[in-house]
Parts: structure tokens; sequence; C-alpha cells
């Protein structure tokens, strides 16, 4: 091979300066090395810019020693070579592959998969209350009226249990000493007053009640939030992308609507331990 086409392989005018052939050199063997690409004549231009650059820089030790025998080394270093970076990317696949199950077991095991149990239960039994709720009749008794507040905005109507907010301007209600309360029998949410308005009977959806907001109008979300960890630990057997969304989704979202609502519905114990009746 002759020098001409030693500076044509690595892209060079002849006669370029040692610094130029260097500089060539290394952006060739990174473009041609064996960790960056797949193409399969790659090999034998890795070796071929690597005997112009030793012919080019080093002319007296490249006569010196039979090209044959410099291409056999060569090939010995590059096999050798390829060896080496195929296992040690086995190894690292390997290393990758049981470090992502061993993060899948700890999903479903121990400490986050109890966790995701305790969720399930409660909101289980959450969802259950709201549906014995939305068929069992509601519960009514006559609460005293003490005093109304900024009734021309907020609607806020002050008793002596506390104030209840209704869905509407409740100027129909003032200077009424009483009305009478609907609530849902296990969790008793405010569901609705009726109150005696010149002869008819004039009946208010409750928003808030003094205890939390009424959930029994939105009690399809409540079984949604509630249901999710159920669900969740019911259905998803696959370790994928999605199980791990899904299980801190449940955690993160469900955790503090539950804590919130056994927070304020301790009344669910007392019904659970003495029954529904």
């Amino acid at each position: 091979m002759s020098g001409k086409t030693y500076y044509e392989i690595l892209n060079l005018p002849e006669g370029a300066s040692k610094a130029e052939i260097k500089k060539s050199y290394r952006a060739l063997v990174k473009l041609y090395h064996p960790d960056v690409t797949d193409d399969p004549k790659a090999h034998e231009k890795y070796l071929e810019i690597n005997q112009a650059y030793e012919a080019l820089t080093e002319p007296q030790k490249t006569k010196n020693k039979p090209n044959s025998h410099n291409t056999s080394t060569r090939e010995n270093k590059w096999n050798k070579y390829r060896e080496q970076s195929k296992k040690k990317y086995a190894e690292r696949q390997l290393k990758k592959e049981i470090e992502i199950q061993q993060f899948y077991k700890s999903l479903r095991l121990g400490w986050r998969r109890n966790w995701i149990r305790i969720n399930a239960l409660i909101g289980l039994i959450i969802s259950l209350f709201m549906i014995a709720d939305q068929f069992a009749e509601p519960v009514q008794r006559k609460i005293k009226v003490t005093g109304f507040k900024n009734y021309s905005t907020n609607n806020s109507i002050t008793t002596i249990e506390g104030d209840f907010t209704v869905d509407e301007t409740h100027s129909s209600i003032r200077g009424k000493s009483e009305f009478v309360l609907f609530e849902s029998k296990y969790l008793k949410h405010g569901l609705f007053i009726n109150y005696d308005h010149e002869g008819e009977i004039q009946s208010q959806k409750i928003l808030y009640s003094p205890i939390t907001p009424s959930f029994y109008w939105g009690y399809k979300i409540v079984l949604f939030v509630s249901l999710m960890p159920f669900v969740f630990y019911v259905l998803f057997r696959k370790n994928n992308a999605w199980f791990v969304f899904l299980h801190f989704s449940c955690l993160i979202v469900t955790t503090p609507w539950l804590v919130y609502f056994v927070a304020k519905h301790p009344i669910m114990f007392h019904v659970l331990q003495f029954g529904l009746d």
C-alpha cells in the first residue's frame, strides 16, 4: 500500500503534518469503533485506519514488521477486544435485569405491598358505605336555627350543631326557628333540608355540613378514587411500566384521600363494630 493511499484512508492531503494525522485518526477511530457502529465493513475499515496511522507516524517500525504479521496481530487484538466488549456488555445487561427484577420484587413484597393492601381494604370499606348510603332511606331529624351568615353570598345557616351551607340563597328560611335535616343513614352526610314556608315545603340541597362536604352528590368520584387500590391490587399482575406508574399513583393519590375520609368519618368503625342496622 503506497503512502498516498495511507493519506487517502485518513482523508488527508499528501504531506499532512503529524498533528493533522493524529486529529483525523482520532475522528475516524471514533466513527468506526465497534462500540459505536454495526456496519459489517467497519472491522476492515478500522484495521485500515490503524495501519495507515502507524505507517505515517512510525514508518520505520512499519517497514521492519512483515505486513502479514502486522495484520495477524491486529486481527488477534481486534478479536480479543470484541470478545471482551461482548462479555462486558452481557454482564451489564444481566446486572441491569437483576436490578429491575429486584425493584419489581420490592413493589410486590414487604411494606410497599402492605401499604397497597391497606389502601385497598380501606377504599373498599368506604365504597361499600357509600353504596349502602345511596340505597338506604335518609334519616331525618329537626335542627334548631340560631342565625344566618352572609345569606346573600355564602348561603350559610348557623345551627346549634354548626354551619350548614346550601346551594341556593336561603332568604325564605330567614326567620325560621328550625328545619328538618335529611342525612345519609350510615356516613351521616347532610343531603338536603326541608322547612315550611307559608304552608309550602321548601327543599334545598346541602353543600357543606358541620362535619364535611357532602360527598353523597359526587359519590361516583368517591367510588373511583376509593376503589383504585383494590382494582390495581386485583388486576395488575404483570411487571411493566404501567405497573410501576399505577403503583405509585395509587399511593400518592389515594392515601391522603383515604386518611382524610377515615378521619372525618370515624362512625364507619362504630357501624362495623355494631352492624349496619
